[in-house]
């Protein structure tokens, strides 16, 4: 039995001389290190035992699909709310992708039927153009080198030049790159086996007349996808520069560095998501 420690300390006074048994009593009240404390000894641990949970209560808690389900998701989303998914969704930027039509709900891509008339309408388009592009080659190969011959076919350009530009955006878009028969002779324009190939020579052909027609340049136009480097001929430093988004329609900031009186290179902050139209005007 241990001694209470007033007791103890009474003992210990200035002046006392502890006996043997008053030693044996002091050192008999506390624990030595070596000896092991039982689990039955410590105050209020079985106690504190009983409020925990079992091994077992705890495992079927961990599985258990429908624990906390009112604040937790389950695996398969079961659990979610229609206001929860859209939740998810905008935190998730769901919302801004694209999706396809199925199950009688309609996406926010063209469905394959849809396609198919936008391909009908651009291939309409296309055999208007070469029609058109077969008369401008009837002129181009005519020997008659006559001033008022080449201001028929600059005014033919200039009448015809939505479809003209019509043509450079197909060019530019990727459009179909179908293989071709030539009709007639084109000697000097080297290898020409597919629509897109024809379409950036006639493109060319018809920019160089064009440019002929007029006695000084004072006009460069590009349609550009990201850093490029520019020949404008226009044989000055001196011009100001307008630059826009094709389909935004946006005006686009850029850097330009001239290289010489008739080049350029023009740097975008960021690659561009669109064509960008440049237009160079010399001053």
């Amino acid at each position: 039995m241990s001694t209470p420690l007033n007791i103890i300390f009474s003992w210990f006074e200035k002046g006392d001389i502890p006996t043997e048994y008053q030693f044996k009593q002091t050192f008999s009240s506390f624990r030595h290190i070596d000896e092991k404390i039982r689990i039955n000894e410590v105050s209020g641990l079985t106690e504190a035992f009983q409020e925990t949970l079992s091994i077992k209560a705890f495992t079927n808690h961990l599985e258990d699909e429908s624990a906390h389900t009112s604040v937790l998701a389950k695996r398969n989303a079961s659990n979610l709310t229609a206001a929860n998914i859209n939740e998810w969704k905008e935190k998730l930027e769901i919302k801004l992708a694209a999706t396809i039509d199925g199950d009688g709900n309609t996406g926010n891509v063209y469905t394959k039927e849809q396609i198919g008339e936008i391909v009908n309408v651009f291939q309409a388009k296309d055999d208007e153009l070469f029609e058109h592009l077969s008369k401008m080659n009837e002129i181009l190969v005519s020997d008659d080198g006559d001033l008022d011959t080449l201001q028929e076919i600059v005014g033919y350009i200039k009448q015809n030049r939505e479809e003209i530009e019509l043509l450079k955006q197909a060019v530019i878009g990727g459009s179909s790159d179908d293989k071709i028969n030539l009709v007639g002779i084109y000697s000097n324009w080297g290898a020409v086996t597919y629509q897109n190939q024809f379409n950036d020579l006639v493109y060319d052909k018809i920019k160089k007349i064009e440019d002929a027609a007029s006695s000084e340049k004072i006009k460069h136009e590009e349609r550009v996808k990201g850093d490029s480097r520019i020949k404008h001929d226009l044989d000055t430093l001196s011009f100001v520069m307008d630059a826009y988004d094709t389909v935004t329609m946006f005006t686009v900031p850029l850097k330009v560095k001239r290289i010489d009186n008739n080049n350029i290179e023009v740097l975008f902050d960021s690659l561009p998501p669109n064509i960008i139209q440049l237009t160079i005007k010399k001053i």
